[in-house]
């Protein structure tokens, strides 16, 4: 038996060793490279394309109605604000803001008139009676008022003797004025129209209670003719007040009485 040298053992295990690698990457499929891969594209979902439309992936602007897009809020549509309900609550407050305008049209002090009634027009609405009757609280309130004032004028000293003349007559005229609007509001709240011959009655006292009140007024101012002082100017203010107010009344009553005469 030949022994091999070691050049040839050498040599022998190279090709033994290249003939198995050679081998190996011919019969393994683990091997392979990728682009080679027998398996088809879409045998798995993985491997799909963005651009599938597979439900499990839905592109970004998808319209699937389980996920519809945010409807806008209310507040954002231009016509909110005119919804029926507004829009009719509008409409109304600003007809008893018209009815009140009109009313006044008859009255001495219009703007004095329109300005003071306007606050209370979902309470007027378009009630004669209401208006009237609102409008001798307003005189009322106003009267109170300038009592007090005069009154407070009495008591702080240092007037002249024609001043305290005046005031003291003043605040007497005026307190007969708080009285005949109180006796007036009384008689035209409770009354009732149905009865044409008691409403002329109480409306005839009425008249003549707030005519007297005006009158009143008029007097207190009277008396301060002689008087040339602040005081004067100060007690004009509050009283022209209220003799402006109880004329607006006083034309309001009479609206009503006549309104309510046409309809009997």
């Amino acid at each position: 038996m030949n022994i091999l040298s070691q050049t040839q053992i050498l040599h022998l295990s190279i090709a033994i060793l290249l003939f198995i690698t050679t081998s190996s990457s011919s019969l393994s499929p683990s091997s392979s490279s990728p682009s080679l891969s027998p398996s088809p594209p879409s045998s798995s979902p993985s491997s799909a394309p963005p651009s599938s439309l597979s439900p499990s992936s839905p592109p970004p602007l998808s319209l699937s109605p389980s996920s519809p897009p945010p409807p806008p809020p209310p507040s954002s549509s231009p016509l909110s604000s005119l919804s029926p309900s507004s829009s009719s609550s509008t409409y109304s407050n600003q007809t008893n803001l018209d009815y009140i305008k009109t009313s006044c049209n008859i009255t001495l002090y219009k703007t004095i008139c329109y300005n003071s009634l306007s606050p209370y027009a979902s309470t007027i609405r378009s009630n004669p009676q209401k208006l009237a009757v609102i409008a001798l609280n307003l005189t009322l309130s106003s009267a109170k008022s300038a009592s007090k004032f005069v009154k407070n004028i009495s008591h702080g000293g240092g007037l002249t003797r024609l001043e305290v003349v005046a005031v003291a007559d003043c605040v007497e005229e005026i307190g007969d004025s708080v009285t005949s609007l109180q006796d007036s509001i009384r008689e035209l709240d409770s009354i009732n129209y149905k009865d044409s011959a008691k409403f002329e009655m109480v409306m005839s006292d009425v008249e003549t209670w707030v005519s007297a009140a005006l009158t009143n007024d008029d007097t207190c101012m009277d008396g301060f003719s002689l008087v040339k002082t602040a005081v004067k100017d100060l007690v004009r203010r509050h009283v022209v007040e209220v003799a402006r107010l109880t004329s607006n009344a006083l034309a309001l009553i009479n609206m009503y009485a006549s309104t309510q005469e046409n309809f009997s």
